[in-house]
């Protein structure tokens, strides 16, 4: 099968963790960074809705899970992701430089993995036909250290199991092997260092324009 060709003047970046990893505060900090050398950059957010969807169902003071099923919120989750996703790869054919996609469909078949789902067919197919990204990165994040992120930032929850869980479910992914593995225990600064200096190496590699 031949998938979608991507754009060459694109370095494709995609960010993967637990809740609570810093993913988004990450990327923000590189974009930043990039920005300052000239580089540039879009950063695009793919969400699944979880974090709405559980805002919704505690008006009922219940879960999303527990109100909806396993199945209907991983079927709305899915659609979400996969929208996200399909807008956010065309979008950055359409970009130069350093492209980084904040969360990815591999977050799905993560949740669906604790959740005791099969992996289905869409996920996996889209993501063999889908430009490949020349980098994922695995941000590393101790479960015990992103719950109490969570319960600072108060705006979602989650418990120790389910992050640890999680955890687990991205490290058996089918090629977790060639992610980069990033330390996410510290500063949002020293991750994004570390990860704007595996970029780098990427781009004294690639002509890519600068702004």
């Amino acid at each position: 099968m031949t998938g979608i060709p991507g754009n060459p003047q694109v370095l494709r970046v995609v960010l993967l963790g637990i809740d609570g990893a810093g993913k988004t505060t990450v990327a923000r900090t590189l974009m930043r960074e990039l920005a300052a050398q000239s580089v540039e950059t879009e950063l695009y957010r793919n969400p699944g809705g979880r974090r709405t969807l559980n805002r919704w169902a505690s008006r009922y003071s219940a879960t999303a899970e527990s109100l909806l099923g396993v199945r209907v919120l991983d079927a709305l989750e899915t659609m979400l992701r996969v929208l996200a996703v399909l807008r956010s790869t065309f979008r950055a054919r359409r970009r130069r430089g350093v492209v980084v996609f904040d969360r990815h469909l591999s977050c799905q078949l993560a949740l669906r993995k604790v959740r005791g789902l099969s992996a289905g067919r869409l996920i996996p197919w889209l993501l063999k036909l889908l430009p490949q990204p020349d980098l994922v990165v695995y941000l590393s994040v101790e479960p015990r250290v992103a719950h109490a992120r969570i319960a600072s930032r108060a705006t979602d929850e989650e418990t120790l199991e389910f992050l640890s869980a999680l955890d687990a479910a991205y490290r058996s992914l089918p090629g977790f092997d060639t992610f980069a593995v990033l330390d996410g225990n510290g500063s949002a600064q020293s991750t994004a260092h570390a990860l704007f200096s595996l970029i780098e190496r990427r781009l004294s590699r690639t002509a890519f324009p600068t702004s």
